[in-house]
């Protein structure tokens, strides 16, 4: 089921029995959880909206035989469920099909995150009562920064809004906060212009630090140097975070390699990495300058930061800059 689907079905009032939600995007996750809850008598929200956290069978076939009270539909969402246990009590007690036969009952199993492929997932699947919130294109989260300053009465154009997402990346959570600032900012009427994006737009360190990635990767070390010194005094920075974001795409390329000597097909490599697929691709790309050994060292001196830091020899721009020298 895709989420147009679901909401077509909810705008329809023609929810029944359970749904599993998963996926990277939380917001829109979050966001129909809402809408389902919203079809709820808000008089009777108290009996007929349950929440519940590592449900047992009993718990999960009690939701499923619930009776609203005083209203058409009641609600029970449960998080953070054991799959392989649920399947397989569900399954010893012949109650598979029991998860989707009641007709004034609604289960919603909230993920958060992306579902691994388990009996679970692929019997939810199969009913078509899987929901996969994927993240969003650049596109789709273009226009929806340009949709919600339009709701506020403030313009973005298009070339600011490639610009915000640049800045920003595509997780609706942080776009929807950047644009209420941005609003807030330039009030009603107001345009948002480059000059304001820049003064009033939290980049993400991806942003900020990708140039400066580039250049150690292309071997230019003493630009990559300049970015980072003028960045961290000018404290447009925290050395732990760049810290934390070079780590985290030295594993990736470290996986990727891995993968790569395992002779491992291209794309299977472009999914086990996961998150963009553009980004994938460039970290792919990355790896194979880098022999297998070197990336492992790499990520080690990274790993070291901390310990550097604790022995009270370093502080954390020098421990970063260490573990720069001993990775590129």
């Amino acid at each position: 089921m895709t989420e147009k689907e679901l909401y077509d079905r909810t705008n329809a009032r023609k929810l029944s029995g359970a749904y599993l939600f998963e996926g990277a995007e939380e917001l829109t996750k979050q966001q129909a959880v809402d809408r389902v809850t919203a079809l709820l008598d808000p008089g009777f929200l108290d009996l007929n909206l349950k929440r519940g956290k590592e449900p047992d069978v009993n718990a999960v076939l009690d939701a499923a035989h619930a009776v609203p009270v005083f209203d058409a539909l009641c609600v029970t969402i449960f998080t953070e469920f054991d799959d392989a246990a649920l399947f397989e009590a569900l399954q010893k007690r012949n109650a598979l099909d029991t998860l989707f036969s009641s007709t004034d009952a609604v289960i919603l199993f909230v993920r958060r995150g992306t579902a691994k492929e388990t009996d679970l997932v692929r019997l939810f699947r199969e009913k078509g009562r899987h929901v996969s919130f994927e993240p969003f294109s650049e596109d789709r989260a273009r226009e929806m920064c340009m949709r919600l300053c339009a709701r506020r009465r403030v313009r973005l154009d298009r070339p600011e809004a490639y610009q915000l997402v640049d800045m920003v990346g595509t997780d609706a959570y942080r776009l929807h906060n950047e644009i209420s600032k941005l609003c807030d900012y330039v009030g009603d009427g107001g345009a948002v212009t480059a000059a304001v994006l820049k003064t009033v737009v939290t980049p993400s360190v991806e942003y900020e630090v990708f140039p400066m990635l580039n250049a150690l990767l292309a071997g230019n070390k003493k630009t990559a140097m300049r970015m980072l010194t003028e960045a961290v005094k000018d404290g447009q920075e925290n050395p732990l975070r760049v810290a934390a974001f070079l780590e985290g795409r030295l594993k990736q390329m470290l996986i990727a390699k891995e993968l790569m000597e395992d002779k491992r097909p291209r794309p299977e490599i472009i999914k086990t990495l996961g998150g963009n697929p553009k980004a994938a691709e460039m970290t792919l790309k990355n790896a194979q300058k880098f022999p297998l050994d070197r990336l492992k060292n790499a990520v080690a001196a990274f790993a070291r930061i901390n310990a550097d830091m604790k022995s009270g020899t370093l502080n954390e721009t020098d421990a970063l800059i260490l573990a720069i020298y001993r990775s590129f």
